[in-house]
């Protein structure tokens, strides 16, 4: 096994938060890794402390038996693999499988699937769920979506290396719609639990003790446990994921919900608030939009 992952290329696209972390996983599991980042002095960086290769354009991909993408919207993933006249930028052969591990939008997933399908190209999507920390333990939850079997077979021991729990959620675009609903879960317990902790606050409640009730008790969640009482009573705004990203997330749910022509109240009502926070704070972790929230 382990020679025939060092005879393996796997092309990793976007080295951020996530990215960075994500691709030494994969290269500490034996494959040759390739790292494309506009940034080019990072991905250089990045190569040399991890035994990779930095690769100086998009083009050196074709090489790559696999490639993950870990971008922030699905518009710049089609950017990186498509000109804006459809043409494929990157001389791609249908042994090369596309790995979209960004959050991207479902819909336009299925679009660029699609528009590959016809080079012969298979993507499958495989979004992640948990912040830095989980990245660089390899822990991540993956959602992998495909409409095709044997390019999910050939991809998911590449991301093994980069979680414990891989869950098959069904074809193209289901793993980026599970993410977006997942985030907009979270989203609305965030809201929710900052509304809550604001009104309390007011009507003269400790915040701490409200934290340590709600996680004793029904409101306990992910967000209760691992934001509320670090990142906003202790005042550390430091969970590093990003107000926009979050804003993002929850904006493709809500589109996902329209095309699916359902009703979303909730999901509005998080979007709006999120939205508001955005446009007063700008790019700041999600946790400040707490301090927007309260002055208001």
């Amino acid at each position: 096994m382990h020679n025939e992952q060092h005879n393996t290329v796997v092309g990793f696209v976007g080295l951020g938060t996530m990215g960075d972390p994500m691709a030494r996983n994969i290269a500490k599991a034996g494959y040759d890794v390739r790292l494309y980042d506009v940034d080019l002095d990072r991905a250089q960086r990045l190569a040399e402390q991890m035994g990779a290769t930095a690769l100086s354009a998009p083009a050196g991909l074709a090489q790559c038996d696999a490639v993950v993408f870990m971008l922030p919207t699905s518009r710049i993933v089609r950017s990186v693999l498509f000109s804006d006249e459809g043409e494929l930028r990157i001389p791609l052969t249908s042994k090369t499988i596309l790995i979209d591990m960004s959050s991207s939008d479902p819909n336009e997933t299925l679009e660029t699937g699609r528009l590959l399908a016809a080079h012969g190209v298979s993507l499958v999507d495989a979004p992640v769920s948990g912040a830095r920390t989980r990245a660089e333990d390899g822990t991540l939850s993956i959602m992998l979506g495909s409409d095709d079997d044997e390019a999910a077979k050939r991809a998911e021991p590449i991301i093994r290396a980069m979680s414990q729990q891989i869950f098959r959620t069904g074809a193209l675009g289901t793993g980026h719609a599970m993410k977006a609903l997942n985030n907009f879960v979270a989203a609305a317990a965030y809201t929710a639990s900052a509304e809550a902790l604001i009104a309390g606050e007011r009507f003269g409640l400790d915040p701490q003790v409200m934290v340590d009730i709600f996680n004793a008790s029904t409101g306990q969640s992910f967000v209760t446990t691992h934001v509320l009482g670090e990142h906003i009573v202790q005042g550390k705004f430091a969970t590093g994921f990003a107000l926009p990203l979050m804003t993002k997330d929850v904006g493709i749910a809500l589109a996902l919900q329209k095309s699916v022509h359902h009703s979303a109240p909730v999901c509005e009502a998080v979007t709006a608030a999120l939205g508001d926070a955005l446009e007063a704070m700008g790019n700041v972790d999600h946790a400040r939009a707490f301090q927007f929230w309260e002055k208001r």
